[in-house]
């Protein structure tokens, strides 16, 4: 007995390699988006030019650059308009051109397209994962970020891709003063000090409202550990046309943290205790002092801090100006 074979349509046979066909051309072209998406794609250059030299009678082609370099001709030398060529006569020659990395975010950051961009002013920050540019090499570089190492190249001294890009411009606002370990940051801008209207007496703010406030704006400050608010108004009791010596008092002490602002009390002690008296010491023994520990966690990550005194309901007036607030750290 013969076994029966069974034979496949011709019209199904065709129908079954179109859809084989349709598969693999799908998997291709899946294959080819997933290379475009995992490389960097380069960007063309721009088109090459014509350039002359009337005095030597030669001629050669010219890369302007691209998006992250710029190129001009060497000195003698003049760029003719586009799709200009040779002048008959003239010899085509090999020149150099004087070429530049330009500054952009783009043209420093790992895997970009392009020529390499002029990176020697990159800063990093490792802690915040921030990229940013010093206008020059000899800015004061803020508490944090860390400038191209001596040992590093402009062309691998990129930022990396999972950083984002942020602005230093007001990070030189402040002022960092290092004594041995001991690191003093001060507001230097009189726009980052503002102090509510009050009585203004030999560079001092007199707060003598309960609510009065004044407020201190630092920038560039390290976000990997504790800082420490440091505070030196000046306080007296009214006494007459003046006050005494030997005062202290309590303040509120508002500052910025990665969640809002914070709120505290801090005490203003008086540097002479000792002298404590009602008469009008004519401004001897106002000086107090007082601080207020900002651990890390609370730091926000741009480094910038806002703080803030407001006078409490108290029998003391306390004055300010701008130096007499200032953030230390170690």
């Amino acid at each position: 007995m013969k076994k029966a074979r069974f034979l496949i349509p011709p019209f199904m046979l065709a129908s079954m390699l179109v859809r084989i066909l349709v598969r693999i051309l799908v998997c291709m072209l899946v294959c080819v988006l997933v290379c475009m998406l995992s490389e960097p794609a380069f960007a063309a250059p721009m088109p090459q030019q014509m350039i002359v030299n009337n005095d030597t009678k030669q001629c050669a082609r010219f890369l302007t650059g691209d998006e992250c370099m710029d190129c001009t001709p060497p000195v003698g030398w003049a760029v003719l308009a586009t799709h200009s060529s040779c002048p008959q006569g003239y010899t085509m020659v090999t020149v150099n051109g004087n070429c530049k990395g330009l500054e952009l975010d783009h043209c420093c950051t790992e895997k970009h397209s392009g020529a390499s961009g002029d990176c020697r002013n990159l800063v990093k920050n490792s802690i915040t994962r921030q990229c940013s540019f010093l206008s020059s090499a000899s800015d004061q570089l803020p508490a944090g970020w860390m400038r191209m190492p001596a040992n590093a190249t402009p062309t691998g001294w990129l930022c990396p891709q999972d950083y984002s890009w942020t602005a230093l411009g007001k990070a030189t606002a402040t002022t960092i003063a290092q004594y041995g370990p001991i690191n003093v940051v001060s507001v230097r801008d009189d726009a980052d000090y503002r102090v509510a209207t009050g009585n203004y007496v030999s560079g001092w703010t007199w707060l003598k409202k309960p609510g009065q406030s004044a407020s201190w704006t630092f920038y560039g400050l390290p976000v990997d550990r504790k800082l420490y608010i440091y505070l030196a108004p000046l306080v007296t009791r009214p006494s007459g046309e003046g006050g005494g010596s030997g005062y202290s008092t309590d303040v509120r002490i508002t500052f910025e943290t990665r969640s809002g602002g914070e709120n505290a009390t801090v005490a203003l002690k008086n540097t002479h205790p000792e002298f404590k008296m009602p008469a009008d010491t004519e401004g001897w023994g106002y000086q107090t002092f007082g601080y207020l520990m900002v651990p890390e966690d609370k730091i926000s990550l741009d480094g910038k801090m806002t703080v803030t005194l407001t006078k409490y309901p108290n029998d003391e007036d306390v004055a300010v100006n701008r130096e007499c607030c200032s953030i230390e750290y170690v």
